[in-house]
């Protein structure tokens, strides 16, 4: 290297070590402060660049997994304060599910090599914190609140439970848990057992959820066989078997809704030596959730459907539109809430619609005398009474009690082309209810022509529907003098329906529970004659592929009701199921 070049390189490291200087002197504007950029990365979620921002990455990345996990959706924001010797106080604003926020007072220190890095404390959170400390949000709900029945009786609480969870080497012994579980689970069989642990397809399987009372009956049976675990858990439990319904999901979920509503919220920071609440609400005072059920005639449903082997449905509901029961049994549970939402032409029970058109625009009276043939061909559709009974030319009264098929048709051709829609959406059927703990679906009622349609609907087939809920609700606005009901599942709550039909005629309301009264006195319900006070009306619906369908509807006392039995091959099964339901001693304060 000769002389000049020696010169030149002495020059220009002077020159750097100047500009070192002035670097030094005077932070250029592009420099990240490691505070910042520590609270930039955490609030932006990045755990990964805050663990690389301070100067224990391992201890940083599982105590910031703890914290994540432990506030679950709580939020938590870092803010920078005031620095003194060395240390950056930290505000950490801690937001809680519900929105509502909490904040804690913190500290940071700046170590490590060029005081580039964020000691890594729990206290950048609380400065009281240790490094033992464990962050927990808790929603603080009260569990104990219950469902209740109209009387005060629990419909549903909160009690334990123990689920039964199999490893999957138990799917051979099948037959030994379905043995051990059988007292309390007696559909329990090897096959469905072994079924169950194979769907897991590897995995442990939760085979049953039992009551403590079940546990203790079969538990050491169980903890006998090895590869089942036992799990104890809080459940929202049905208090009386014997009265489960189909709504009790629904009111399961609106307590969850209620309690949840009400909820309070504590959020702390533990250790084996300290805990510090940094924030907490206490949760609301929870009324218990009151239904319009009555639980015995809930019961009494239940009971009378054990010995139907058909799909079939019991609905009663109050003459002022409370929901009191809804019941089906096994065969019907196969297919859903068809209590609430299934379709069904509704057959003879609908002359109950047909019959009040008439009397509303004065087509005939209860007393006018009707020709009731064996059958008649009106506007090209045949229209057969069952089995062909003919009565020849009775009261209207005695046609409606003997369900007279072609005395409906022919006085439907009088009728105008809305008048049976109208007329069903004044008793709440064809009408959308918005019902708060359930879902319904009451039928559907079409406009018709002079034709074959209208005479098809005048006697509950062709295009009309209806579901076990809707004839109920439509019996119950009979029972409110012709002024659709409401219906309501859940006591303080409200129910919106999609239109607001007008009533009908007092009068006409009179004259027709009058003819329902004969229906059982002398008609097609003679059966229930001993059932003082009850009026109704029976239904066999052609289905056109299989077997008519069975119904059963009416009013005794305050309680409307609807039977139905899919299958049944006619009424009469459905008049029989009827009575056992009514004459259950549980309905005697009903009667």
């Amino acid at each position: 290297m000769n002389h000049l070049t020696r010169t030149r390189s002495t020059a220009t490291l002077a020159a750097l070590s100047l500009l070192g200087l002035a670097l030094t002197a005077c932070s250029p504007p592009w420099s990240t402060d490691p505070v910042e950029e520590f609270i930039s990365a955490f609030n932006a979620g990045d755990d990964a660049a805050v663990a690389t921002l301070s100067d224990d990455p391992a201890r940083a990345t599982a105590d910031l997994a703890a914290l994540r996990a432990g506030i679950g959706a709580t939020q938590v924001q870092l803010a920078e304060g005031d620095e003194v010797e060395g240390v950056t106080a930290v505000t950490a604003t801690w937001t809680v599910p519900n929105g509502e926020s909490v904040e804690s007072q913190g500290q940071m220190l700046v170590s490590g090599q060029d005081a580039a890095l964020i000691d890594w404390d729990k206290q950048i959170f609380a400065a009281e914190l240790d490094a033992d400390s464990t962050f927990l949000y808790s929603d603080d709900r009260d569990f104990s609140v219950p469902v209740l029945d109209r009387n005060g009786t629990q419909v549903l609480a909160w009690g334990p439970v123990t689920v039964v969870t199999a490893s999957p080497e138990l799917a051979p012994r099948g037959a030994e848990i379905a043995a051990a579980i059988s007292p309390v689970v007696p559909e329990a069989t090897s096959e469905n057992v072994s079924a169950a642990i194979e769907a897991g397809e590897g995995d442990p399987v939760a085979l049953y959820t039992l009551r403590e009372e079940d546990f203790t009956q079969v538990g050491e049976e169980l903890a006998a066989i090895e590869g089942l675990s036992f799990r104890e858990e809080g459940r929202l439990l049905t208090q009386a078997r014997e009265a489960s319904s189909i709504l009790d999901n629904g009111l399961r979920e609106q307590w969850e809704e209620k309690i949840s509503a009400d909820a309070g919220w504590t959020l702390r920071a533990t250790s084996p030596t300290t805990e510090i609440l940094l924030g907490q609400n206490t949760p609301r005072a929870t009324e218990p959730i009151r239904t319009t059920l009555d639980l015995g005639v809930q019961s009494a449903a239940n009971r009378a459907l054990e010995s139907i082997s058909e799909p079939a449905t019991i609905v009663a509901v109050d003459t002022s539109g409370g929901v009191v029961a809804v019941a089906q049994n096994e065969a019907a549970d196969a297919q859903g809430a068809i209590s609430l939402t299934g379709l069904y032409p509704p057959g003879s029970t609908f002359k109950t619609v047909t019959t009040a058109a008439a009397l509303s625009r004065g087509i005939i009276t209860p007393d006018a005398l009707v020709p009731c043939p064996a059958s008649a061909t009106i506007e090209g559709r045949r229209i057969p009474n069952d089995n062909d009974f003919e009565l020849g030319e009775v009261t209207m009264t005695e046609a409606f009690a003997q369900s007279c098929n072609t005395t409906q048709g022919f006085i439907s051709q009088e009728l105008d082309p809305a008048d049976m829609k109208n007329t069903a959406a004044s008793l709440g059927l064809g009408v959308d209810f918005e019902v708060p703990g359930m879902t319904t679906v009451t039928g559907s009622v079409p406009v018709t022509e002079p034709g074959a349609a209208r005479v098809e609907a005048a006697i509950g087939q062709g295009e009309v529907l209806a579901s076990p809920f809707g004839l109920a609700v439509m019996e119950a606005s009979l029972g409110n003098g012709g002024q659709m009901v409401l219906p309501t599942l859940i006591q303080g709550n409200e129910t919106t329906p999609d239109q607001q039909p007008e009533p009908l005629d007092p009068e006409v309301v009179g004259q027709l529970r009058a003819m329902m009264a004969e229906t059982v006195n002398s008609g097609t319900a003679t059966a229930l004659q001993d059932i003082t006070g009850l009026g109704g009306k029976t239904g066999t619906a052609e289905t056109g592929n299989g077997p008519a369908h069975g119904w059963f509807v009416g009013v005794l006392g305050d309680l409307a009701f609807a039977t139905f039995i899919e299958g049944s091959g006619s009424s009469t099964p459905a008049v029989e199921l009827s009575g056992e339901f009514l004459r259950d001693e549980a309905l005697a304060r009903w009667r």
